[in-house]
């Protein structure tokens, strides 16, 4: 019997909302008090500066708000 190959999970963009199943969504940053003041997420043990900026995931049909990561491919530029 051949093994069968793990499912890839869908991209951010092709995920519907967890909570309505929408599919239409405004992407952005989080912003604190001021433009330049992001939010980062940053595992224990690490320094400043060694985290990862959240982004935003609104859905437009609920208002549901997800926060992520986005991880760049440096051999593919950023995107």
């Amino acid at each position: 019997m051949a093994e069968e190959k793990p499912k890839s999970l869908p991209t951010l963009r092709e995920a519907p909302c967890p909570i309505c199943s929408g599919m239409k969504f405004t992407w952005g940053i989080t912003v604190g008090q001021s433009p330049n003041q992001r939010l980062y997420t940053r595992p224990d043990g690490l320094s400043w500066g060694e985290g990862r900026e959240l982004r935003t995931r609104e859905c437009n049909t609920c208002g549901n708000v997800q926060l992520f990561t986005v991880r760049y491919d440096r051999t593919e530029g950023q995107s």
